[in-house]
């Protein structure tokens, strides 16, 4: 279902560099609205976002990088692509969103049919992380199959109610990457990469 390059393209626009951009609150909650209002449409439901809640996510992740931001300049590319995981793991650590009724459009039985508001929140978080890599660093994002496999969001979704750090590890394996779940929001514990193949049997051990 998730179409990353329509998802991009329904960004707000901006004449500033998408990576500061998304550290400024009224771009980042302009985003996340439209993103909302875009996955709403597709799923024939509509979304509420609690702005005080997405204003408190913001703030705590703009902390948690300010903290983490390494001093190498070799760093600087693969601390892109960890930020937006610090960026789930606030949003589901207290869900600015809410859908107002049961999805119409999809199958009930699908990745965002079973969980919709954790759906828009990852898928969020995917289009702005593939939209600046591409501005920056001319890099094609692939996000990994199981972004729509149903038992992976089952184990997502379990994990990161009783640990909100796993919602980090899970954005971290929909890119490909092999979290250190002992420690999956901290920078200094890279990932590594694993052939796609492996993403979703990792997820089903987490279970």
């Amino acid at each position: 279902m998730f179409d990353l390059s329509r998802s991009i393209r329904n960004l707000p626009g901006t004449n500033k560099p998408l990576r500061l951009a998304v550290r400024q609150l009224r771009w980042f909650k302009a985003a996340f609205r439209s993103h909302a209002e875009f996955c709403g449409k597709a799923m024939e439901c509509d979304f509420r976002v609690d702005d005080i809640k997405l204003a408190g996510a913001f703030v705590r992740w703009l902390e948690s990088i300010d903290r983490q931001k390494p001093r190498e300049k070799g760093e600087r590319q693969d601390f892109f692509g960890f930020a937006p995981s610090l960026v789930l793991r606030e949003l589901v650590a207290d869900m600015p969103i809410s859908a107002e009724c049961a999805p119409a459009g999809i199958d009930p039985r699908s990745a965002a049919g079973f969980w919709p508001e954790g759906y828009v929140a990852t898928t969020f978080c995917l289009t702005v992380y593939a939209a600046t890599m591409d501005q920056e660093f001319h890099i094609d994002v692939h996000v990994s199959e199981m972004v729509d496999d149903l038992r992976s969001w089952w184990s997502f979704r379990e994990n990161a109610s009783e640990d909100t750090g796993y919602a980090a590890g899970f954005f971290q394996m929909l890119l490909g990457n092999e979290p250190n779940w002992w420690m999956p929001t901290n920078f200094s514990a890279r990932t590594r990469s694993v052939p796609a193949q492996d993403n979703i049997e990792i997820n089903y051990s987490a279970e």
